[in-house]
């Protein structure tokens, strides 16, 4: 680190965004404890992270593999249009609430994946299209810090929610505008089945007297289940 990064780290830190996910209240009470007990587990690995100006953070890089030699334990997972079980279940939780916290910061989306199916319906802690699935060494959650200071994320457990938050020691230098919209509804097979969805989220974003710029937009597809 040079003397421009340490001068500006002695700085106060100022709020660029925060993030708020409840956590579900689903599944059995040994799911809920493992479920809990494995966002634990993530937040110990990164919390008060520094990404440096120019530097990637890969959220399976910090976290590692989940199995049950590395601390985690099983929990609930989204599989081939199904609700399973395996070790290090409930994590999407963490990257779906870093997706917003980066996305609504201006941070450069390397890799993201949205969820095979929506599973929650319109019980959903997350808006259509700005979720995000984590799957080692198969899906990540990965964003480049674009900006010209370094940027401390910082991510716990409040009640029955995470909660984090990302920090500066300059002011956030754009603002942004997230919007997503349905491209399309895919009515189920089966009544009573959560429908499928083809979702477009795009980002708007300008500097100080400059104009709005789409500089991100993805597509997530959701099975009917």
């Amino acid at each position: 680190m040079n003397q421009e990064e340490t001068d500006q780290l002695a700085s106060p830190f100022l709020n660029w965004e925060t993030s708020i996910t409840p956590i579900p209240r689903r599944g059995t009470i040994e799911i809920q404890k493992n479920r809990v007990h494995n966002l634990e587990r993530a937040i110990s690995l990164i919390n008060n992270r520094l990404i440096l100006p120019g530097q990637a953070f890969s959220l399976s890089q910090h976290l590692g593999e989940p199995t049950i030699e590395n601390g985690f334990q099983s929990g609930p997972v989204f599989g081939g249009g199904k609700v399973l079980a395996d070790a290090g279940g409930g994590l999407c939780l963490i990257a779906t609430n870093l997706y917003s916290l980066f996305l609504k910061s201006g941070c450069q989306i390397l890799e993201r994946h949205n969820h095979s199916i929506d599973a929650y319906g319109n019980e959903r802690f997350y808006e259509l299209g700005q979720d995000a699935a984590i799957a080692y060494a198969y899906k990540d959650l990965a964003i480049r810090n674009n900006f010209k200071t370094p940027l401390l994320l910082e991510i716990g457990m409040i009640g029955d929610t995470v909660q984090s938050r990302l920090s500066a020691a300059l002011q956030k230098p754009v603002e942004v505008i997230v919007r997503s919209h349905v491209l399309q509804r895919i009515p189920p097979a089966i009544q009573d089945q959560h429908p499928g969805w083809h979702i477009c989220t795009t980002r708007y974003a300008r500097k100080e007297n400059a104009c709005w710029r789409q500089d991100y937009v993805s597509f997530s597809h959701y099975m009917p289940c």
